[in-house]
């Protein structure tokens, strides 16, 4: 019997009512559910509090002058408005922790914590939507979005983007990019005047996500992916008129127009050789090696074993070669489970694509000179554990409840286990950069950077090995490990070893400021001053700012009692340090020399105005005044 006009439109009527969001499930389940898992996460990381500053925290926070002030914010701004935020949330620890580095790992794992509830939220949002209402493991929603959210808390590839502090970039994009499409999906969801204000959230979020990182670009595609193919409950088809087209390509506009007011062309110029790069690296050959890479990053997210700061990943120059074309297999066979697999399971089909989407900004076709980094899969990771819930939901739960229940608990607690003795090798330099020379020993940045290490330290044995081993791998790009060598055999005595090595970093890199300085002083205490001299003069022929060429020629000058010279010297370094005395103290020297007292005496002036304390000051400028009243 056909339904008559009265029965089709209630039918209709209930059909237009699926929209709405559903009744909220039992708040002591979600928020017991979610102190269960800050409490993990908090005994998973409860040894990271005293890692080091590691790698890029050096320049991105140690030596980094602009985070030192909180109201300087075109400073920041400056430095870099794509990565605003976590910059300034940098400037806000050093405000409050100085460089004490436990302050720093309390705001990540915060922010991680807050992420791994956000991941819970979300996924209860997407099993919440129309098109998910009738999924087969739609009634495990509740289990499955615990199950995420203790994945994303206590997988050990997130200590990447926790325990490393300048990650903090990627775990701060993560909570905005994830809230903005939570209040997004909740504002669809919703049929009350309060959808405005979840939207305005979305779109605050949006932007709060574009100032942390460049992968935030992708979030309005993510968002079309969710409003097509979660929120709407019918096939995909595409109608011009429809207002949620209209504001999607309006807002793809907007964000378009962003992305490449921010993003100028040299992005995807080639990357030339360096000291961590022997190839040049190009749109093309990146994307080759990014195919390879990408499946490591699932294989990592699969079995988390022998995870690296710094994986030897080799440039492929061809999609040719073997590695590309079998990687490109695998990942076009997975894109085409999705594409073909929308209306049999949108769930897993929403996971693929969510992987791909969110991972594509760092793996596609813009080169960096860092080919793979754990931190880049914090966000798509949401996705690969929303295929490994659901589907395992699917395949087990009617057939063997006892089996899913134990795979699940197994992962978990492996994971925690792997999280928590990785953080024991982030604790310090040299077991960081220890681990990664373990695991990539043929390329050259681990042992330069342990070599850095045990030089801090005093070790010099020990770095005088690393750096030799750096230049047995890369001999032709490491000025920096000569360099190393030549403080090293100084600093143990071996004078010509030490000449020697500064000559081999200048000959890799003739443009080195810091070893034509450092081979001047050599000679300087070696008693070649002319030699000396033309080294001291090279480094500012190379950099006209660098003070302490100033310096040390200053003194040779003063030495050779070129004494012209020596005060235009030292007034150039004053020029360009203001606030070291010791200049200051040594043209009031060469001024006495020359009977200049009244300039001695305003030198002298300055030397007690930064050192109150300074008694040889005092009693020098006593000396000065007292001379200065006999020639009167």
């Amino acid at each position: 019997m056909k339904p008559n006009k009265t029965t089709f439109q209630k039918s209709n009527f209930k059909q237009s009512k699926s929209l709405k969001e559903p009744k909220k499930e039992n708040s002591f389940l979600f928020w017991g559910g979610l102190l269960s898992v800050v409490f993990l996460g908090m005994i998973i990381y409860s040894n990271s509090f005293d890692c080091s500053f590691q790698f890029d925290d050096k320049h991105n926070i140690l030596s980094n002058g602009v985070i030192r002030s909180l109201t300087d914010l075109k400073a920041i701004w400056d430095l870099s408005a794509a990565r605003f935020v976590p910059f300034y949330s940098f400037a806000l620890n050093y405000h409050f922790d100085k460089f004490d580095v436990g302050g720093y790992h309390l705001v990540n794992l915060i922010i991680h914590l807050i992420n791994s509830g956000l991941v819970m939220w979300l996924t209860l949002l997407l099993f919440s939507s129309p098109s998910l209402k009738d999924h087969a493991v739609n009634k495990h929603k509740n289990s499955i979005a615990f199950l995420m959210a203790l994945l994303f808390v206590s997988h050990p590839l997130a200590t990447g983007s926790v325990t490393y502090i300048v990650q903090r970039m990627a775990s701060m994009v993560a909570m905005f990019y994830f809230l903005s499409i939570g209040l997004y999906m909740k504002a669809r969801l919703s049929n009350t005047k309060s959808k405005y204000l979840l939207f305005a959230g979305s779109i605050i979020s949006a932007i709060l996500a574009f100032l942390s990182k460049e992968n935030s670009f992708t979030l309005p595609i993510t968002i079309v992916l969710v409003e097509l193919l979660i929120l709407n409950p019918k096939k995909i088809t595409i109608n011009i008129k429809d207002y949620r087209v209209i504001g999607t390509t309006l807002g793809l506009l907007i964000i378009g127009f962003f992305v490449m007011t921010n993003l100028p062309l040299e992005i995807l110029k080639p990357i030339p050789p360096s000291e961590y790069n022997s190839q040049t690296i190009t749109s093309e050959t990146y994307f080759y090696t990014q195919l390879g890479v990408i499946l490591k990053y699932i294989q990592l997210l699969i079995l988390p074993l022998n995870l690296n700061l710094d994986y030897d990943v080799k440039l492929s120059n061809s999609l040719f070669e073997i590695k590309p074309i079998l990687s490109s297999l695998v990942l076009l066979s997975l894109i085409a489970l999705a594409l073909f697999n929308f209306d049999k399971n949108k769930i897993i089909s929403f996971g693929i694509l969510w992987f791909f989407i969110t991972i594509s900004i760092e793996s596609s076709f813009i080169p960096i000179s860092d080919l793979a980094f754990e931190h880049r899969t914090y966000i798509p990771s949401f996705g690969f554990f929303l295929i490994l819930t659901s589907g395992a939901y699917q395949l087990l739960w009617d057939k063997n409840k006892n089996a899913l229940i134990f795979l699940f608990t197994f992962i978990i607690l492996a994971n925690s286990v792997l999280t928590f003795n990785r953080n024991k090798v982030w604790k310090d330099e040299i077991s960081l950069w220890s681990d990664a020379a373990k695991k990539s020993p043929n390329k050259a940045r681990p042992f330069l950077n342990r070599g850095y290490a045990y030089g801090n330290i005093q070790q010099w044995d020990n770095a005088i090995i690393d750096f030799n081993k750096v230049n047995e791998i890369e001999p032709k790009f490491h000025s920096a490990a000569y360099y190393n060598l030549g403080l090293a055999y100084w600093t143990k005595g071996q004078k010509d070893l030490s000449v020697k090595n500064y000559s081999l970093a200048i000959e890799v890199n003739p443009k080195y400021d810091d070893a034509y300085y450092a081979r001047g002083t050599c000679y300087y205490y070696l008693n070649q001053p002319e030699k000396a001299l033309a080294d001291y003069t090279k480094a500012i022929e190379v950099n006209n700012k660098y003070d302490k060429a100033y310096t040390g020629r200053g003194i040779l000058n003063a030495n050779l009692k070129r004494y012209d010279e020596a005060i235009a010297d030292y007034s150039k370094a004053i020029e360009l340090n203001p606030i070291d005395a010791s200049l200051y103290n040594n043209r009031a020297m060469i001024y006495g020399t020359l009977l200049q007292w009244n300039k001695s005496i305003e030198d002298l002036s300055k030397v007690i105005e930064l050192e109150p304390q300074n008694s040889d000051a005092i009693s020098k400028r006593e000396y000065a005044s007292s001379q200065l009243k006999n020639v009167k």
